[in-house]
């Protein structure tokens, strides 16, 4: 079952297309990482979906309720999102934004069950009942507003840019509460520019720039499909790749940050040896996998096959 879905969806402001043609999908128990630079639509489209924007063209469905249906704002229900940074009291302990929380959705939480949404973010009700979450670190802060929309039982939660400004003991208390609740059956859409932590946590990642939606896939289909390189610094670089062309045994040759780059299962021997024969001096060369990092940078046409 898909959570979201969204067909087509723009956004446009003064006529600039803040996102274009956005077509995502979002699957039940999905860790969806959306991935991109500042300004590539990522707060947009968070906003579009969670009902503060509207669209300028397109949709998008919710729980599979179409966004213009009435149901729409009963299924809202089951979404938690903070964007940009969660609302609390700094002068207020942790339970005190709880209940304010509360009074805001018009739930009813008892002591004991708030104690025990603070404990289910990695939090110790006991040790911080009468701290004041101005005094809190950031980590501690973004497990608290994780916990504030939980306060309604969401089971879709959607974080806009979380790891921004923790330190590395932030980044692992909030992912690994991220990771804990996604076991419960928490679904959760994350947007940030941080790479390598959407890897460490994601189960799908999706990657917009200029508000286009570039490409979806899961991280098991882009971990299987790593693009294994052979990149070789030498003092000649056309005359390696020419060298190696003319092998014919290698299907994709091309440059990176200066270097000949031989993509694919390419044999390191033969390589070797071609070069050795032609005399070529070589400075290094080195075994690479692609990371998530690299996939972006090569999906934004860096480091294109030349």
């Amino acid at each position: 079952m898909n959570v979201l879905t969204t067909n087509a969806l723009t956004k446009t402001y003064k006529g600039h297309d803040a996102v274009k043609d956005v077509s995502m999908h979002i699957e039940q128990g999905d860790i969806y990482g959306f991935v991109g630079e500042n300004g590539a639509g990522k707060t947009t489209l968070i906003r579009l979906v969670t009902g503060l924007a509207a669209p300028t063209s397109g949709s998008y469905r919710l729980y599979d309720v179409p966004n213009d249906s009435k149901e729409i704002y009963a299924v809202r229900k089951r979404t938690g999102a903070i964007v940009e940074t969660a609302t609390m009291g700094r002068g207020m302990t942790a339970i005190e934004n709880l209940k304010l929380q509360c009074a805001i959705t018009g739930v009813q939480r008892t002591d004991d069950e708030l104690n025990a949404l603070l404990a289910r973010v990695g939090l110790d009700a006991e040790a911080i009942h009468k701290k004041a979450v101005g005094r809190f670190s950031l980590g501690m802060r973004q497990r608290l507003g994780i916990a504030m929309v939980l306060v309604s039982d969401a089971d879709f939660i959607i974080l806009d840019e979380p790891m921004n400004g923790l330190d590395p003991q932030g980044f692992i208390e909030v992912r690994e509460t991220i990771q804990k609740l996604n076991a419960e059956g928490i679904t959760f859409l994350i947007s940030s520019h941080i790479l390598s932590e959407l890897e460490k946590v994601c189960t799908k990642i999706g990657v917009i720039s200029h508000g286009v939606l570039l490409e979806e896939i899961r991280m098991e289909d882009l971990h299987r499909n790593a693009r294994r390189r052979i990149l070789i610094d030498a003092e000649d670089a056309q005359a390696v790749q020419s060298a190696l062309r003319a092998d014919g045994s290698f299907p994709e040759i091309g440059t990176e940050d200066g270097r000949v780059a031989v993509f694919g299962d390419a044999d390191i021997n033969r390589i070797m040896r071609i070069l050795v024969e032609r005399g070529l001096n070589v400075r290094s060369v080195n075994t690479l996998e692609e990371t998530i990092e690299d996939h972006y940078i090569r999906l934004l046409g860096r480091g294109r096959i030349a």
